[in-house]
């Protein structure tokens, strides 16, 4: 007898197989199982041909019918479990009504500093309907309606009660400064060209001392003449313009003249 040689995996065969046996075992234990399944069906339905032309719609006709049955259990199911309960409704009263807390009472600020005779403005939020206000020492500042007013130096503490809250604000009084009378050594002057620049000064008056506080020099038009923080007035163009000193609330003003 003949042996075959297999071109694929190369092991020898008996001549009277038609195909390798080794190669055909390997491919059917790599089938998936659903290759197995199908073919056992195959087989089935074959032999029911055989039996008799009635066995295979018989057959599926019983085998379609399951499959209806089960999906009508699994919609059954399913709705089933998509179904609540209903809830009865709910009667609200009065009494179980919930009101929402009261959010805690604040001030707008917790510490202020006044000159006296000054005033400023103190707003409560939150707490109850009402709010009461009161002074520790009225001597120093006073309230009304959320306005402290500054009366004397010193220190106080401004008190917002609303129920059974209360907050409190520390208010601290200065004297007011009062300046002297000052005056400029310059009220008018004028500045030609190739003059050197001229210095402005502050003066306490009734004396010979200079004013040593903070002033705020300013130009009204920096194209005619420009000027330093420490007073010195430069030429910058033509025309005439005002210098100014600012000390506090008190302003001092000088004309200054540059000629073509």
């Amino acid at each position: 007898m003949t042996n075959r040689q297999c071109p694929r995996c190369g092991k020898q065969y008996p001549a009277s197989y038609q195909r390798c046996p080794y190669c055909f075992r390997q491919r059917r234990k790599q089938r998936s199982p659903w290759a197995r399944r199908l073919r056992y069906l195959r087989r089935v339905v074959i032999r029911l041909r055989r039996q008799g032309p009635y066995y295979l719609p018989a057959a599926l006709g019983v085998l379609l019918a399951l499959l209806v049955l089960l999906c009508v259990l699994v919609s059954r199911c399913a709705f089933k479990g998509s179904e609540k309960p209903a809830e009865p409704p709910t009667v609200q009263t009065p009494d179980s009504e919930t009101q929402e807390p009261a959010e805690p009472l604040t001030l707008s600020q917790t510490a202020l500093s006044l000159t006296a005779g000054e005033s400023a403005l103190l707003t409560a939020s939150g707490g109850g309907e009402g709010v009461i206000w009161s002074s520790s020492n009225q001597d120093v500042a006073t309230v009304e309606s959320g306005t402290v007013t500054g009366k004397g130096a010193g220190s106080a503490v401004i008190t917002a009660a609303s129920g059974t809250e209360t907050v409190t604000c520390q208010v601290t009084v200065q004297e007011p400064v009062v300046l002297p009378e000052l005056a400029l050594n310059h009220r008018d002057f004028t500045l030609p060209f190739g003059d050197p620049p001229v210095q402005m000064k502050v003066k306490i008056k009734g004396t010979r001392d200079l004013y040593d506080g903070e002033v705020v020099w300013t130009s009204q038009d920096t194209n005619v003449v420009s000027v330093s923080q420490e007073g010195l007035v430069e030429r910058v163009g033509r025309g005439t313009t005002t210098v100014t000193a600012i000390i506090g609330d008190m302003t001092l003003e000088c004309i200054v003249r540059v000629p073509r």
